[in-house]
């Protein structure tokens, strides 16, 4: 994942404007990529809770926050 790898070489070039992070919307972007990871290894979860946190669309759509929270920065 593209979006892993730019946080974990080049965190910098998540900061906003002032210079830092929003660890609030960084929180979000990790939380899309673990998602996208859970999915892409095809891990079955079984309780209707851990489906819904883990939904591939749903990490999608965090993972599409998180590039577009980069490309604007």
């Amino acid at each position: 994942m593209p979006l892993s790898l730019i946080l974990l070489i080049h965190p910098a070039s998540m900061l906003d404007a002032q210079g830092r992070y929003s660890h609030n919307l960084l929180m979000l972007i990790m939380w899309g990529v673990a998602a996208g990871f859970v999915h892409g290894v095809g891990f079955d979860l079984r309780a209707r809770v851990w489906q819904v946190l883990f939904h591939p669309l749903l990490a999608w759509g965090l993972m599409g926050l998180g590039y577009g929270l980069w490309w604007t920065a």
